[in-house]
Order: C-alpha cells, then structure tokens, then sequence
C-alpha cells in the first residue's frame, strides 16, 4: 500500500460547483465556508434490499442495501451536508500511515445510519458528480480513528459509484457520530491513492493457559487500520508451534496437548484480492510439567540408612544420615508431534558429617499423547559422582513411565523392568546389568586385568553366580519348588567340583513369580505430611502418586521393596517425593564369618538394610519468572518475562530415584565384596 502524504484534510463544506474534478486552485477541506443546510432522506429496508436517496443542491447520493444486508427490517437514513454543515472535520487527528492525500478534493460528505436490524454485509453509494480532473482518481472516504479510504470508485455516465472493492473495508457503518457514520466522496492525484491495510485481530475468552488436553474457541475479526470493520471475512485458522497441540482451521477451536510453553493461533483471511492479511493471538498451554529451556527448580531435604546384622554375629543399627540438596534444570526442549523430550542437568549435593559427595546428571525425558491422556517418561540418566563413579541407565521398552496426565484417581502403567545399568569407576572397576522385563537379568563385573564375574538371575527365580576367574567357586540356585513348602537348593562348586549344597526353605514370597513386580497408582487428593514440611506457596494438599516395586535377587539373596511417593500440587508438579528401600539379605558372600558363604537356614534374613530419603520443593523459576502456586489445582501466579509458562518439576522424581538406587547399591555392595579376592573362600561354607 502507498503511503499517503500526512495533510490537514479540508473541510466538508465546499459547493459541488466548486469541485469539477479538482481543477486550479481547489478549495481545501475544512475551509469552513458558509453553505445550505443538510438534507435527510429514510426509508424501511427489508432484507431483500434497497435504496434510499438525498439530495442537496444538484447532488444527490444514493446509498444501496444489497440483498441479504439486513438482519430484518430496518429503517435506513441518509443526511447529506453542505459546506461547513458536518458534524465533524474529515481530518486525521492522530496521524496514520494512511490518511487523506494533500491534494484531494471533497465532492460531498454524508451520514448513514441504519435502525432495527444488524448490517451483514456492506452498503453501496453513489454520487452524480461530473469527472475528475484526468490523472485523479476518485475514492469514498470514512472516518473511524481517523478518515481513512473505505472503498475505490468509478465514475461513469455521469455517476460515481463505490466498487465493493473487497480488498476495501467499504461502507459498514463503524463508529457512529451521533446521527451517523461519515462518509465522503473526493478526487485526489492517483499517485497519491494508497492501498488497503487490513488489520486482523485474535482473541479468546477462554481463561489462559489452557489445560492439558483443554480446549479455548479463538475468533478473529478484520478492520482497516482506522477501524472500519470488514463484514464479510473468511478465516483459516493456524498453530505455529505443533507441539502445543492443534487448531481446527475452520472454527478456531485450539484442543491443547501435554506440553507447556506459548505460542500464536493465526487467522489468515485468503479472500481473493485481500492480499492474505493474517493477525495472531497468544495461546499458552499449562499441562503441568514442564519442558523448556532454562526451567530451574531446587529442593532440599535428607538422606538416611540403617544396616544391621540380624542372624549372624548380630549387631546394633548403623545409621548414616546426610542433609541434600538437589537443583534441576531443564537444558533443552525438542517439540514433536504429539509431545517432545526435554534435556535435563541435575546436581544433587549429600553432606554427611565427615563426607560430602556430589553426584551431577543429564537425563532425558520424553512427553508422549494418546487420545485423552498424556504420559511422561524417563528415557536414560548419566550420573558421575565426585569419586569419580559414572551410573548410566537407560530405560527399555515399558519402563521409566513416572506418571500419566491429567493426574486422576487410579491405577496406571505399571513399568516393566526391563533396563540396561552400566557402572565404572577410575580404578576400571565396573559392571553392566541387562535387565528384562520381568526382572531377569545378566550381569558381568570386571577389574582392571580383565578379571570377569559374572551373575544371572532367571524368569523362574533360579540363578547362578560365577566369580571362579577370582575365587574359582561358583555359585547355583534353583527355582523355588511348588508351594506348600518351597524350597531352594544352593549349590557351591570349586572349579567343576561340587563342593556343599543346602536345602533351604525358600525365601522368595510365593506371590513374586517372577524377579520384579511393579504397581503404579494415583490415590488422589491427599493432605501432605507433615513429614514433608512442604511450603506454604505450593497449598496443603495434592494428588499422591505410589510406585511400588518388589524385587527377588536369587543369586546375590536380597529380598528388596521399593516405594517412592511423589506428592503433586497443582501446576507445580511433584512438590514432595519419599523413597524408601528396605533389603532383607539371605546369602552372605563377605567371608567375614570365615565361609566361602553364610546362608540362613530358613526364611530370617542375615542382614536387614533400609534407605530413606525426602525431597521437598523450594522454589520454581521457569524461563519466564518465578512461579509461586495457590492451593488449587491448575492455577497460578507467575512474574514473567515472556508469555511462556511452564510450571511445573517432574525431573526430580526420575532423577532421585536413580540416585537413591545407586546408593542403595553402593551400600549392599559390601554383602559380596570378597568374591573379588583371590583369596576369598579359604575357609569353607557354612548354614546357619
């Protein structure tokens, strides 16, 4: 669109004589010359169309409802107006990019107003006029904001006549002035005539940021700059950033996905002509986890274990405790159809009294949709300790589900167990564990000289544990034998040799059929614990996630049960997590008591071992401010930067539980430390 020229426009007074075509010397608008009064004309319009006509010395200006125009009946009014009679001064009064040329001149100014019905589609007008002056075209003027061109015209015949030009807003009768919407028809050189420049405005009034899975219905409207409406646009509707979820391009109506974050809903109008005018509306999803870059979130809280010897040589409780501290940041987003996974850095500092060990990790999660519901997983986590010990997981098929969205009462999943652990330390001492879904496994440790155990637990809970390339024994379980009375044969061998073997009541539950057995539920809205000390920012109450996982080591002996509880406060995501691991330990590989091994002579277990561990919420800073939460769920107060939002920690959960299991290992490690010695075994096997 051209610019226009800014000029102080001339008045609506000026005698038709006066204007052949804008010859020498036109009269500027606004002259404020003296001339008749105006002249009204009315008539009822049905919805089928029509006329009405006023005439003001030999003009005469014709306004044209066409068919389907009205809403019903409607009373429609035409006031002509000589020099100096307007009611206002077709002028820009607050200067735009598209005003009225310097050299135009005025022909006749009008008011249109229509009573009783609604305007659907634009008005016509006419003016019997002589021609412009050759090189100067004739254009009909408006005035909202300031007067602005609402249509072009042809003169023919002796008439000049609006087109309807749909690129031109035309006569829709915005912003009326007391009997009317002002109108004008002029002449001005074509090198000054501009162009349209719609304006597309989009808007909601759902509330913001729509829920997970929600839906928000967004409309559009389109205007001049100067604020005349265009009553006959046609919209497509878009979503720049498909990981939010999708529009329907026809109606507007935006149904959100699982994943947090902003972006635009654009309306494109693509009538013929129109030029593809396009305008956009925010939309801001909160599906109550987060995702994008830079999201931060701290927690504190403690770290404790208990190991006691119960059987053999008993002994007190051993208790270490540490005070943690834990800090995740969400280092990267990537969007995908249907969800997207996010990059996260945790460092988690443990400090015992004479002992701090740091342990920093970068893990991967994955948002997944499907129908109504959405899930979040944990896909691998790296961790290195400050010891210089590397834990990396990584999550197979079915497993790593931490909880699926929108939280509701009720089982989900469960996981199955099926991962891949890898453990090296500096000195080339490691271990990788191939576990399978139902908890099976393969594990091979080796030293620096290539030395190899190796350990295998079956489907059936029969097992062996090699460590002959150190000790020369070798260790084998059978399966537990059918119920009422289970039991396990144990069998040592010394190279081929068999040397011992027990016959022991089984110590493997009866219901654990296979090595691993998970649930996973959602108990709803519970209060938090006090236990928790959860602030007060994040409310009382939230919906309570339990996983539960039992466990049955044949080869190693440990009976173990796993609980994490996560407690969810709306929009903040899990703001309190408790894990305890409680071990029961039936095979004593240590060679403290002298013997290649100590197995208990029943189902009461050698060692009892437990680890607990709580992470509360501290605070929550997402890429656009500090998030601070209400008691109820979905709703938040956020200072923001930008219109992201993106409440919400679910990293914590993945990542301390991965944490707490390394622990949890390092501390049972010890129960077969010596099959890593040459010497170990010396002393023979024994059965309490």
């Amino acid at each position: 669109m051209a610019f226009r020229r800014a000029a102080i426009l001339a008045c609506l007074a000026l005698a038709l004589a006066g204007c052949q075509g804008g010859g020498a010397n036109p009269p500027p608008f606004n002259s404020g010359q003296p001339g008749p009064t105006s002249v009204t004309q009315s008539a009822t319009v049905s919805p089928s169309g029509g006329s009405v006509s006023a005439t003001i010395g030999t003009s005469t200006v014709t306004v044209r409802v066409p068919n389907g125009a009205l809403s019903g009946p409607a009373t429609v009014s035409v006031t002509v107006y000589s020099a100096g009679n307007s009611p206002r001064a077709l002028q820009s009064e607050k200067r735009s990019v598209r005003s009225i040329g310097a050299h135009a001149t005025l022909l006749v100014a009008f008011s249109v107003s229509v009573s009783g019905a609604t305007l659907l589609k634009p008005l016509q007008a006419s003016l019997t006029t002589p021609p412009a002056t050759p090189g100067n075209a004739f254009r009909l003027a408006g005035f909202g904001t300031s007067a602005d061109d609402v249509d072009t015209v042809t003169w023919t015949a002796g008439t000049a006549t609006s087109d309807l030009n749909v690129a031109f807003p035309r006569m829709s009768l915005a912003a009326p002035t007391g009997g009317g919407t002002l109108y004008a028809f002029y002449t001005e050189p074509s090198g000054e005539a501009g162009g349209p420049s719609p304006v597309i405005t989009v808007a909601t009034a759902a509330t913001q940021p729509v829920g997970m899975f929600g839906t928000a219905t967004f409309t559009a409207s389109e205007a001049s700059s100067n604020g005349f409406p265009y009553l006959d646009p046609s919209f497509t509707f878009s979503l720049d950033d498909s990981s939010l979820g999708t529009v329907n391009s026809s109606t507007g109506v935006f149904t959100a996905g699982a994943v947090d974050g902003a972006g635009h809903i654009i309306a494109t109008d693509p009538t013929a002509g129109r030029g593809n005018p396009h305008g956009s509306g925010v939309v801001t999803v909160s599906s109550q986890r987060p995702g994008n870059n830079g999201d931060v979130f701290s927690f504190t809280g403690t770290l404790s274990s208990t190991t006691q010897l119960v059987n053999s040589n008993p002994t007190h409780p051993q208790t270490d405790a540490a005070n943690v501290a834990l800090t995740s940041t969400v280092t990267g987003f990537t969007p995908a159809t249907g969800g997207g996974q996010s990059a996260v850095q945790s460092t988690e500092i443990d400090s015992y009294p004479t002992l701090t060990l740091t342990t920093n990790t970068t893990s991967a999660y994955v948002y997944a949709t499907s129908g109504g519901h959405a899930t979040l997983s944990i896909k691998s986590s790296d961790a290195t300790d400050s010891n210089h010990v590397e834990y990396l997981t990584q999550y197979g098929t079915g497993n790593g589900l931490l909880d699926t969205l929108p939280e509701t009462s009720g089982a989900f999943g469960p996981n199955t167990a099926a991962m891949t652990y890898t453990e090296t330390d500096q000195a080339n001492f490691g271990r990788t564990r191939t576990t399978n879904a139902d908890g099976s496994y393969t594990e091979q440790g080796h030293d620096s000289l290539g030395d190899v155990q190796t350990i295998t637990v079956n489907s059936d809970n029969s097992a062996s544990y090699d460590a002959r390339q150190y000790s020369g024994f070798r260790f084998t379980m059978t399966a537990p034998s059918a119920p009422p009375n289970p039991r396990i044969i144990l069998r040592v061998f010394q190279g081929n040799t068999q040397v011992a073997a027990f016959n022991l009541p089984s110590w493997i539950p009866t219901s654990l059929t296979h090595p691993s057995q998970e649930t996973d539920a959602d108990n709803g809205t519970t209060a938090f614990p006090a236990s928790c000390n959860v602030p007060s920012k994040y409310g009382t109450t939230g919906n309570q996630i339990v996983q539960t996982i039992n466990r049955a080591d044949a080869a190693l002996g440990n009976l173990e049960t796993l609980t994490t509880t996560t407690y969810t406060a709306g929009t903040a995501g899990p703001v309190c997590i408790q894990m305890t691991d409680s071990v029961q330990t039936f095979y004593d590989y240590t060679g403290q008591n002298g013997f290649v091994i100590l197995v208990s002579g029943g189902t009461t277990p050698i060692q009892l071992f437990s680890m607990t561990e709580t992470l509360t919420l501290q605070s929550a800073k997402t890429s656009g401010g500090t998030v601070t939460q209400t008691a109820s769920r979905g709703t938040a107060s956020a200072t923001r930067a930008t219109s992201s939002i993106t409440p919400g920690s679910f990293a914590p959960v993945a990542f301390a539980q991965a944490r707490f299991q390394q622990a949890v290992r390092q501390k049972l490690n010890w129960m077969r430390r010596e099959t890593f010695n040459r010497n170990f075994g010396s002393q023979g096997v024994k059965q309490l």
